[in-house]
């Protein structure tokens, strides 16, 4: 798998994002098999697998953090959908974040049965100013990744650093899915 530093601050401390990305050789491993979805397992090969663990000095209410990312997904002959892309169970309730916690981690392993289809994904590392007691998102590093479907063939997009204009670019679709939030 290659790695991706980011750096990013908190709170005027310094910590690091690693980013892992590699492709998806044993769905097995990355629990597919456990999703209630078996038409993915095997299907589910070739296809991007990120993983990210974050680096900061800070302990428990100053450490928590969480990600938040917004999908846009085509399928062949069809409209983009843009999916704040919430943990499936927290999907509907106004909660932005896809993993949250003290120093959280970050994984997907997306996969499609389409046969033509493209996957992008802006990930945000954020916190929260008062550390959870307010709904307010601040962008502290991110990046961009994805993937192209042709012909049933899957192929990854390259894991790049997410400029803050790709934070900005994110902001609409979250306030529309979170209203009560703020996005800085």
């Amino acid at each position: 798998m290659e790695t991706v530093e980011l750096p990013f601050e908190l709170r005027g401390v310094p910590g690091t994002v690693r980013v892992r990305v590699g492709v998806n050789d044993d769905p097995r491993r990355w629990g597919y098999h456990l999703l209630d979805m078996p038409e993915l397992v095997e299907r589910s090969r070739g296809f991007p697998v990120v993983e990210a663990t974050v680096e900061h000095p800070a302990e428990g209410y100053a450490a928590v953090m969480g990600w938040i990312q917004v999908v846009r997904y085509r399928e062949r002959g069809r409209d983009e959908e843009i999916i704040v892309d919430a943990a499936p169970h927290l999907r509907g309730s106004g909660v932005p974040w896809m993993a949250f916690g003290v120093r959280p981690a970050y994984f997907d392993a997306p996969s499609t049965d389409s046969d033509g289809a493209t996957f992008g994904a802006d990930a945000f590392l954020a916190a929260t100013p008062d550390a959870l007691m307010t709904p307010v998102a601040e962008a502290l590093c991110g990046f961009s990744w994805g993937y192209d479907v042709a012909d049933g063939v899957p192929a990854s997009q390259p894991l790049t650093p997410a400029a803050p204009e790709r934070w900005a670019a994110m902001v609409p679709a979250l306030a529309a899915a979170c209203p009560a939030w703020t996005f800085r």
